[in-house]
């Protein structure tokens, strides 16, 4: 009897996490902006510019989801790569700027933890934290790369949230994606006015290791505001460890069968 409560255990224990770990959307890179020097500066060492920022939010991030390990998942290209708009970190007049206070908008994006969080950056080693957001001057594309080439699953049902507004006036914010970094698919356009308001945009039903999201910040009637980045997917097995759940628990079912 107790052997057949143990493998009927087993094989619910294994069916749940089967179902769970394909039902539930997490982040796989976020970015809250924190690592930047200050506002104005588009630097996180106080010496060398920076036009791209590794992630500091992942939910795959082994240690408190945030910190040095989240870079693997993640970069945030204005360097020119990728479809996005090269920005000079030391122009007079960047694109695109931090700036203080952060907004409070999608702190709670689906992570381990919600985005500002202070101490935990710090005690990852983060050197710089500061509660900022990114304030377009001028129009450009900025675009997040999330990648899952570390992770032995694959991702589904990709999007987007993230924290938005204008300094004054309205703004509209294109999202597109790409698979390749080269080709992008317009997704929807963003309204943007002076509400911090978070902001949530689905893709296409794909499956994909990295995927490429490209933000067009326009700045016609007002400079739009962006924050709380979270780049989001459904985590799926491959498909061998699909099969070898299947026969797992195929071969408790015949051992049930037997003992019966």
């Amino acid at each position: 009897m107790k052997m057949r409560t143990l493998k009927t255990s087993l094989m619910s224990l294994a069916a749940s996490a089967l179902v769970a770990g394909s039902a539930h959307s997490t982040t796989i890179a976020g970015w809250d902006f924190s690592q930047y020097l200050g506002s104005g500066n588009l630097t996180i060492d106080g010496t060398n510019g920076a036009d791209t920022l590794s992630a500091n939010y992942s939910a795959l991030d082994p240690t408190n989801g945030a910190g040095a390990e989240s870079a693997a998942y993640g970069t945030m290209f204005i360097n020119g790569l990728h479809g996005s708009t090269a920005v000079d970190p030391f122009s007079g007049t960047p694109a695109i700027v931090p700036v203080a206070p952060s907004l409070v908008s999608n702190l709670g994006a689906p992570g381990a933890i919600p985005f500002d969080s202070q101490s935990v950056l710090v005690d990852e080693g983060q050197m710089f934290f500061n509660e900022l957001s990114l304030v377009a001057q001028s129009p450009l594309d900025v675009v997040f790369r999330a990648d899952l080439s570390s992770d032995p699953r694959h991702g589904e049902n990709w999007g987007i949230t993230f924290g938005g507004k204008t300094v004054s006036g309205t703004s509209v914010l294109g999202v597109s994606y790409s698979l390749d970094g080269l080709t992008y698919v317009p997704v929807t356009n963003v309204n943007l006015d002076s509400n911090d308001t978070p902001y949530s945009v689905l893709f296409a039903p794909i499956t994909a290791d990295v995927l490429y999201v490209r933000l067009n910040l326009a700045t016609a009637n007002g400079n739009p505001i962006i924050d709380n980045v979270s780049v989001n997917a459904t985590l799926v097995p491959e498909p061998g460890t699909l099969v070898l759940l299947g026969v797992g628990l195929a071969a408790f079912a015949f051992s049930r069968r037997r003992t019966a």
